[in-house]
């Protein structure tokens, strides 16, 4: 798709009750070659396929249908109707990925109504599942249960002084920081080079196509400055008006090992009064990634479901 049609997107498409991060229109338009997915509008609807891996079928199919605001009645069965028609097309099996509990159910349903006979036996994968919490905790850390997290932040704070005096966040983009975000980003890809660096190149590369196009986008993210320099940044944006996709949060070197990511987490936080729930994605089954974000308390564990109909 090109930036005309995520233009329209942006103003049309239906978000309201949508959780998940690959539903954030920032997250397609970004991840589309490190995904290598496929994105069309048809019948006012927008299709995903994810080409994925032959070894990885949990994120090989067909995304949820998302449907442009004020859709007609039926609009799931005209939008399995042409994953239908295209599936044959293009040869390949009709698989869905990456689809929530009440997406599935949607499914479920439709196929029950309008397609007797045609089932699918739905699979789920914990590393594909979001971690959701509630902005607020995360802004706050209220209560025992973030005493640690607390403590993370004093360490830090004994460390490098005083806000206000030794480190700041500038939030953006009310202040023009995008190249400290860049800054941050190609010392965060220089210190992680190795097996991945194709991987971690375009995600790198993806955050410079993110700062070019903010106001589409909708981002809103900031910067961490330690005694002046650049340390962590993050970029999110809206999957819906409720909830906030954290696309990216980066730090480096000692900076990263003293604690950066957790003050940049509850600072960015506290810039985000409007949102009821912060989208923190998966963890990839990374058992430290899936280690650090249970430790922040998630309110909701969002499984993603992944079936070939029969």
């Amino acid at each position: 798709m090109n930036i005309q049609d995520f233009e329209y997107l942006s103003s049309n498409l239906e978000s309201s009750g949508l959780f998940g991060s690959d539903t954030s229109i920032a997250n397609l338009f970004l991840l589309q070659d490190k995904y290598n997915t496929e994105l069309k509008i048809q019948k006012n609807i927008l299709f995903r396929y994810y080409h994925g891996s032959q070894d990885s079928k949990n994120r090989t199919g067909y995304g949820f249908p998302l449907s442009m605001k004020n859709p007609p009645q039926d609009w799931l069965k005209t939008a399995l109707e042409y994953i239908f028609e295209d599936a044959k097309a293009q040869k390949r099996p009709v698989a869905f990925c990456l689809l929530t509990s009440e997406q599935k159910a949607l499914i479920n349903d439709c196929l029950a109504r309008h397609f007797p006979g045609r089932s699918i036996n739905w699979k789920t994968n914990r590393d594909d599942c979001d971690y959701i919490y509630l902005r607020s905790n995360l802004a706050d850390l209220p209560g025992s249960q973030y005493q640690k997290k607390r403590n993370h932040i004093s360490r830090f704070n004994r460390i490098y002084g005083a806000q206000g005096t030794n480190w700041d966040f500038k939030a953006y983009p009310e202040n023009d920081i995008a190249a400290d975000i860049l800054i941050v980003s190609q010392k965060w890809y220089e210190e992680n080079q190795g097996d991945s660096e194709e991987v971690l190149r375009l995600e790198h590369e993806s955050i410079k196509i993110a700062l070019e196009n903010t106001e589409l986008l909708r981002l809103r993210g900031g910067v961490l400055y330690i005694n002046e320099q650049p340390a962590a940044m993050t970029l999110a944006a809206p999957v819906s008006g409720d909830v906030l996709d954290v696309i990216y949060e980066k730090s480096f070197g000692d900076f990263a090992r003293n604690g950066a990511f957790a003050v940049i987490n509850q600072q960015f936080a506290r810039r985000c009064e409007s949102f009821l729930y912060l989208n923190r994605e998966e963890d990839m089954g990374v058992e430290g990634l899936r280690k650090a974000k249970l430790s922040y308390k998630p309110e909701i564990i969002l499984e993603k479901f992944y079936g070939e109909v029969l």
